[in-house]
C-alpha cells in the first residue's frame, strides 16, 4: 500500500469555538497579562480571530519589533499598530488594543506589572474593518494550509493569564478594571467573554467565566500548572493556591497528536503471538521500521514470562535531541557525537516534537511527551539505547526458547496488577526509568503475591511521571530538585498538572528503586564498559543455582555497547538506602574509566574527579528473596544486555541469565532466608 505525503501542525494553542459576537461590529477590546519568553522572534499571536488568509478578524499580538500589537483586516490587506517598545523577556505585562469602529482609532497599551514605564500608541486606521465569526485563537492566529487540515500559524511562546474579551474599546482605567473583576459595574455589559485558567489546571477545559459560554480548550498540550503573574511564592503546590496558577505556557514548539490521516492499517489476528513487531517501510533504496508491540488480549496470558516494554521510558526520550542540541555532550560522553540520520532530521524538524530531555525553543524544559507523533529513535537500526538496547533481551530469550508475552507500561498503568497476574517471570528492559505511582504499586504486589522479577538494566525506577488522566499516550514529567537531569523545573512547578503528585526523583518522594528492586542509580559515563568480578557472596547456597556452568571469576568483558557488560549507567546495592537487609552482592564491576561519574544525587557538593575510581562507581549484581516465594534479581547496569548476544548467545552472561530465568520458572519458592539478618558486607 501506498503511503501518504503527511505534514504536521505542531504549536500549542487556545481554540474557542465561532460565535456571532466575535465579528466585533462596533468596536472591540482584547486583553490578557502576558509574559513573552522569545518577543525578539517576532510577529506572534495572543488572542483574537485574525486570519493571515483571509485578511479579516483581528488580534492582540507581539509585533515585529517584539513590542504589543494589533493586527486587523479588511478582506484585502492586513494593517498592523504596535508600541514600538520591546518587551522583555520573562516579563509580565498587561496588554491592551482596542478599536473603536465609529472613530476608526485603535489603542494599544502595554504595561509592565513589575514597575516601569507604559508605552502606548493611538492610531486611526485607513480601512474598514472586516469582522470574522469563526473561532477566536490564543497564542496563534488563523492561518490555512494546503492539506486543508491545519489552520493556525503564528504560535506564541510564553505565558498567558487572564484574556478578556469585550464589545467595544476601554479605556485603561476600563481594561484594568474587567482584568480583575470582569463583573464589575461599569464593564461587565460589554464583556463577552473572560477566561479564568486557574480552573481545569488538570484539564485541558478554558473555563468562561461570564455565563455567556464561550468555553475553549486547549490544543497541544501546554503546560499547565505553571506560576501566574501573582504568584505570593508562600505556596508550592498548585492545588492548594490555583489561583495563583491562573497562566497556561504556550510553545510553538508543542505537539501532542500528528494527527495524520491513516495510510495503512493491520488487524492482529486472534492467534497472533505477542511480542515485538514491525511495519518495514520502503521508499527507493530508503527504509524504515514502524515498530509495535502486540500485547495478549485483556485478561489473557499465552506464556509464564511476561516482558515489560518499557514504553513510558521510550515516551520520555522520544525524538531525545541532546546529542545536537547540548554543547556538553561530547564532553560528558568523553568522546566525539556521532550524529544518526534521524538526528540530522530532527534538527531542522521541530514539528515532530521532543523529548523530556531538550528544552523548548524558548528554553523552558520539556515536561510533557507523547507517543501519537513520529518518534525516529524507538526503531531498530538506531542508536543503542531503549528500544534498540531492548532487543538484546528479546533476541536472548527467543534464540534461548524462552516463551514471553509483552505487556507495555500503558497497561501496566491502566490494568494494575491483574494485568500481571498469572505470570510466573517479569523481566524488564535495559532502563525503565519512568513510573506512575500506580505501575510501582503494581509491580510491588505482583512481588509480594510470589513473583520473581528480573531487572536487566540499570538507572530504573527513577523519575516520577503522570499519566493524563484523559489523553492516551502522553506522560509528564517535572524534573525537580535533585537528580541527573538535563534541566530543572522552575521554582514553585514541582508538582504535575496532570494529576497534582509531586514530581521529580522516586528517591525524594520516599520510594527507592533499592527498596524494589536492591539497586539505585549510582553513576553513568558513555566513553566504555567493563566487566563484572564474582563476589564471596556467590558462594552462597542461595545462588548455587545461578553459576551454573560459570567458572570464572570475571564475567562481561565483552559486549555490544563499549566493549562490556558494566557500562553507559550503573547501579549499585546500598542498605541506607533501602536495599533489604539479606540482599546477596554476588558481583561487582571494577575498573571504570575517568569518564563513569557519581550521580548528581550521590553528592551534596562539588568533588573532584578521583582518578584511582571513585567508590560509588560500580554496579552490583544483586539477588533476594521476598517473603510468599518470589525473589528479585538486578543486574546493576544498562550495557549488560548488550553482552547476551556475543559469540551467538554462547558466553557467561548468557548462561547466567538462563540459570536465572530457569530457576525463577520453577514452581518451587524461595525459602530458607532471614530478613531480619544484617549484611554479611558493608557496601560503599
Amino acid at each position: 500500500m501506498r503511503g501518504l505525503a503527511q505534514v504536521i501542525h505542531a504549536g500549542s494553542h487556545g481554540i474557542v469555538p465561532s460565535s456571532l459576537e466575535f465579528a466585533f461590529a462596533g468596536g472591540f477590546t482584547l486583553q490578557a497579562l502576558v509574559m513573552p519568553t522569545t518577543p525578539q522572534n517576532g510577529r506572534q499571536g495572543i488572542l483574537g480571530t485574525w486570519s493571515e488568509s483571509k485578511h479579516t478578524g483581528a488580534s492582540l499580538i507581539v509585533g515585529d519589533d517584539g513590542s504589543a500589537g494589533l493586527a486587523m483586516g479588511d478582506g484585502k490587506a492586513s494593517v498592523f499598530v504596535t508600541t514600538g517598545a520591546p518587551m522583555v523577556q520573562r516579563a509580565w505585562y498587561r496588554l491592551i488594543a482596542s478599536f473603536d469602529a465609529q472613530s476608526g482609532l485603535a489603542h494599544v497599551i502595554q504595561e509592565p506589572l513589575a514597575g516601569g514605564h507604559t508605552t502606548e500608541i493611538r492610531s486611526r486606521l485607513p480601512l474598514d474593518h472586516t469582522g470574522r465569526e469563526g473561532a477566536l485563537l490564543m497564542a496563534a492566529w488563523h492561518r490555512a494550509h494546503e492539506d486543508g487540515r491545519g489552520y493556525h500559524a503564528g504560535c506564541f511562546n510564553g505565558r498567558i493569564e487572564a484574556p478578556r474579551l469585550a464589545s467595544r474599546a476601554f479605556s485603561q482605567e476600563e481594561a484594568a478594571l474587567a482584568q480583575a473583576n470582569p463583573e464589575a459595574p461599569g464593564v461587565r455589559d460589554a464583556i463577552i467573554a473572560a477566561w479564568d485558567f486557574s480552573q481545569d489546571i488538570s484539564g485541558e477545559r478554558l473555563e468562561d467565566v461570564t455565563g455567556n459560554g464561550h468555553h475553549g480548550e486547549t490544543v497541544h498540550l501546554p503546560q499547565r500548572g505553571v506560576r501566574g503573574s501573582n504568584w505570593s511564592g508562600t505556596e508550592m503546590d498548585w492545588r492548594h493556591a490555583p489561583g495563583e496558577y491562573g497562566a497556561v505556557h504556550f510553545h510553538d514548539d508543542d505537539i501532542y497528536d500528528a494527527g495524520w490521516q491513516e495510510s495503512h492499517s493491520w488487524t492482529v489476528p486472534d492467534a497472533q503471538r505477542s511480542a515485538l513487531y514491525a511495519l518495514h517501510v520502503t521508499s527507493g533504496d530508503d527504509e524504515e521500521f514502524m515498530p509495535f508491540g502486540v500485547v495478549p488480549p485483556k485478561g489473557t496470558r499465552q506464556s509464564d514470562i511476561c516482558f515489560l516494554l518499557p514504553s513510558a521510558t521510550y515516551m520520555a526520550y522520544a525524538n531525545s535531541g541532546r546529542h545536537f542540541r547540548n554543547d556538553t555532550v561530547e564532553m560528558k560522553q568523553f568522546r566525539a557525537t556521532v550524529m544518526t540520520q534521524s538526528d540530522c532530521f530532527l534538527q531542522t524538524h521541530s514539528e515532530y516534537g521532543l523529548s523530556t530531555y531538550d528544552t523548548h525553543s524558548d528554553g523552558s524544559g520539556v515536561s510533557v511527551s507523547s507517543r501519537l507523533r513520529p518518534v525516529l529513535n524507538m526503531r531498530p537500526k538506531v542508536r543503542v539505547w531503549g528500544l534498540a538496547a531492548d532487543t538484546h533481551i528479546t533476541s536472548w530469550m527467543e534464540d534461548s526458547g524462552y516463551a514471553f508475552d509483552v505487556v507495555s507500561d500503558e497497561e501496566l498503568h491502566g490494568e494494575g496488577v491483574t494485568v500481571l497476574d498469572g505470570y510466573r517471570v517479569l523481566v524488564t528492559g535495559t532502563h525503565p526509568e519512568y513510573h506512575t505511582t500506580e505501575m510501582l504499586d503494581a509491580i510491588d504486589a505482583w512481588l509480594q503475591r510470589g513473583g520473581r522479577m528480573i531487572y536487566t538494566g540499570a538507572n530504573g525506577f527513577y523519575w516520577r511521571i503522570a499519566y493524563h488522566p484523559d489523553k492516551p499516550g502522553v506522560i509528564e514529567c517535572r524534573k525537580t530538585e535533585g537528580g541527573t537531569r538535563s534541566w530543572v523545573s522552575e521554582v514553585g512547578e514541582s508538582f504535575m498538572s496532570f494529576t497534582g503528585e509531586y514530581g521529580g526523583l522516586w528517591r525524594r518522594s520516599g520510594r527507592t528503586p533499592q527498596e524494589l528492586t536492591g539497586v539505585g542509580f549510582t553513576a553513568q559515563g558513555f566513553d566504555r564498559s567493563s566487566h563484572y568480578r564474582l563476589t564471596p557472596e556467590s558462594t552462597d547456597v542461595r545462588v548455587a543455582f545461578m553459576f551454573e556452568g560459570i567458572d570464572e571469576e570475571i564475567i562481561g568483558d565483552f559486549g555490544l555497547i563499549g566493549g562490556g557488560a558494566a557500562g553507559l549507567e550503573l547501579d549499585r546495592a546500598d542498605f541506607a538506602l533501602g536495599t533489604p537487609l539479606h540482599t546477596l552482592v554476588v558481583a561487582q564491576s571494577e575498573d571504570h574509566s575517568d569518564g563513569m561519574l557519581v550521580v548528581l544525587e550521590e553528592l551534596t557538593s562539588n568533588q573532584p574527579v578521583m582518578a584511582d575510581g571513585h567508590p560509588k562507581v560500580h554496579a552490583d549484581i544483586t539477588f533476594f528473596e521476598i517473603e510468599g516465594g518470589g525473589a528479585v534479581f538486578s543486574t546493576g547496569s544498562i550495557a549488560f544486555a548488550g553482552s547476551l548476544p556475543v559469540n551467538h548467545y554462547d558466553n557467561n552472561i548468557a548462561r547466567l541469565m538462563g540459570n536465572v530465568m530457569d530457576r525463577f520458572l520453577e514452581p518451587t519458592p524461595f525459602e530458607g532466608f532471614d530478613a531480619s539478618r544484617p549484611p554479611s558486607r558493608p557496601i560503599a
